[in-house]
């Protein structure tokens, strides 16, 4: 059986060597093209590059872009601003401080008290502590803002 798989094997590769005796010409007329297409298609890139197609935000911007830019940046900080300050924001802290704290009295006060789970508690409550006084901050800032602003109308 193997012998005859060979036989058949060996005559195919035979014919395929007839076969391949015209192609030389025809795979190096292939292979030029080919590598022609490839030459072409590296300088298109290049030339896209060059464009700035690839890389449109590395551009130099106009002064107009610029302007519009940064009254964006301005829109989106005072809009954080007055999200920041939210009183619903404020009590939701002040809700999931609450429960941790009595996690860690319940975690402290149990005999079986686990010191890694007081650790990670007192680690989300310092986190939970440091974003309630910056939404604190925020809110004496915009409120102060506004006061100043109101102080400036009342005097032109």
């Amino acid at each position: 059986m193997c012998s005859k798989i060979s036989k058949r094997m060996a005559l195919d590769h035979g014919e395929h060597r007839e076969s391949d005796a015209g192609l030389p010409g025809i795979l190096g007329l292939e292979m030029e093209e080919n590598e022609k297409k490839l030459a072409d298609f590296e300088g298109q890139i290049e030339k896209e590059k060059n464009e700035g197609l690839f890389f449109k935000n590395l551009r130099e911007r106009t002064a107009k872009e610029k302007v519009e830019a940064k009254e964006e940046m301005e829109k989106i900080k005072e809009l954080t601003k007055e999200n920041a300050g939210s009183k619903v924001r404020k009590n939701i802290y002040l809700a999931l401080i609450s429960v941790v704290v009595i996690g860690i009295t319940d975690s402290l006060i149990s005999p079986s008290s686990d010191r890694r789970k007081v650790a990670v508690l007192g680690a989300i409550l310092v986190a939970f502590l440091s974003q309630f006084i910056y939404e604190q901050r925020m809110t004496s800032e915009a409120a102060e803002r506004t006061e100043k602003e109101k102080t400036e109308e009342e005097k032109e």
